[in-house]
């Protein structure tokens, strides 16, 4: 899958749920938006954070600034905002999915995943 950066519009609506490029402390972040296209690199070819180019930042910002993102829900936000905003989804490739199951408890499976989940 060919990876693209995102676009001016997609851009315009994912920066309000980002965190401010000037933290209490310390020194500013890198462009948050180059943050953004590393993860994005990550996801959508399936490398490692090890494989993000450097224009994007470090392996090490670009993974920190994901794990950020996660902790606000900020992904769960851009996507409810994108499809709210009606969005045009075809500029969003979404033929290659996949889902991280590392948290889905098991106990050493006797029981199926969803049965665990379920409880």
């Amino acid at each position: 899958m060919a990876f693209r950066e995102i676009d001016d519009d997609l851009w315009e609506i994912i920066r309000k749920y980002l965190p401010s490029t000037k933290p209490h402390i310390g020194r500013p972040r890198r462009d948050p938006r180059g943050l953004i296209n590393g993860i994005l690199y990550v996801l959508t070819t399936g490398c490692t954070w090890h494989d993000v180019p450097e224009k994007y930042g470090t392996k090490s910002t670009v993974h920190r600034y994901h794990l950020e993102l996660c902790e606000r829900g900020a992904y769960q936000a851009i996507f409810l905002d994108l499809l709210q905003s009606g969005y045009e989804i075809r500029k969003v490739d979404l033929t290659h999915c996949s889902t991280d199951t590392k948290d889905i408890v098991a106990k050493k499976g006797d029981q199926p995943a969803m049965m665990a989940i379920r409880r």
